[in-house]
């Protein structure tokens, strides 16, 4: 019996362990994203953007939350800490907060949460 469970428990470990494989996703070259800035706890909880919640997710921001892109697909992008550490998450999109921009970055996707580690960031044409 116990080696029958001690089967179940690889067997198991072994297809999560695929499954997690299959669902990680990182580009191997940089994007552009097209989006709006939001907060990304405002924008969850209460679907806040734009400019009316400019100082509110700002406020936000300078507390630590994160920032993101909302694509016009309806797809959020959380910022994510760059490779070198050099600069936080929300570095290059604090000037940006309500403004739609094109966010150029390596996305990473886990879990059904996009990330997207950002390498500049211009005003959208």
């Amino acid at each position: 019996m116990k080696r029958f469970l001690l089967s179940v428990f690889v067997a198991v470990l072994a297809s999560s362990m695929v499954a997690f494989g299959q669902t990680k996703k990182e580009t191997s070259k940089a994007v552009t994203i097209k989006g709006e800035v939001v907060d990304v706890a405002c924008y969850l909880a209460q679907g806040a953007r734009g400019s009316g919640h400019v100082a509110c997710a700002t406020a936000c921001a300078k507390a630590g939350g994160a920032l993101g892109i909302l694509a016009p697909n309806g797809k959020l992008y959380v910022s994510v800490l760059p490779d070198d550490h050099k600069h936080d998450p929300n570095y290059l999109l604090m000037d940006h907060i309500g403004q739609t921009v094109d966010a150029k970055g390596f996305v990473r996707s886990e879990g059904g949460v996009n990330g997207l580690m950002i390498l500049s960031v211009a005003m959208a044409n």
